[in-house]
């Protein structure tokens, strides 16, 4: 018997772990459908998102890629299993760059 639920409605939480700075912006696409959801890190540059959030959900095989778009520049991904539980990444983040004009 199939299950009765979609996948795509089941939670699936993903977290990502960052040594950039904290509170910096993050951006979640799910590569397959080109939709995106957004969350900031914590003071511990911690972030979760749940994919089921993305408007038409996940798949299995899904790759879910995650950058940072503050104070820090880096890009990550997981790609869903659901054959496990959480899922978790690190990001290895960079200080952005900045400019500076003398006038």
């Amino acid at each position: 018997m199939t299950d009765p639920v979609s996948a795509t409605t089941i939670p699936r939480i993903l977290g990502i772990t960052s040594n950039g700075v904290s509170h910096t912006l993050m951006v979640a696409t799910n590569l397959t459908t080109d939709e995106t959801q957004t969350m900031a890190l914590d003071s511990n540059k911690v972030g979760i998102i749940d994919a089921a959030e993305f408007t038409t959900g996940y798949t299995n095989g899904d790759i879910i890629s995650f950058e940072c778009m503050g104070a820090s520049k880096g890009k990550a991904t997981i790609t869903i299993n659901t054959a496990t539980g959480f899922q978790e990444t690190t990001l290895a983040a960079t200080g952005a760059l900045t400019v500076v004009v003398d006038i």
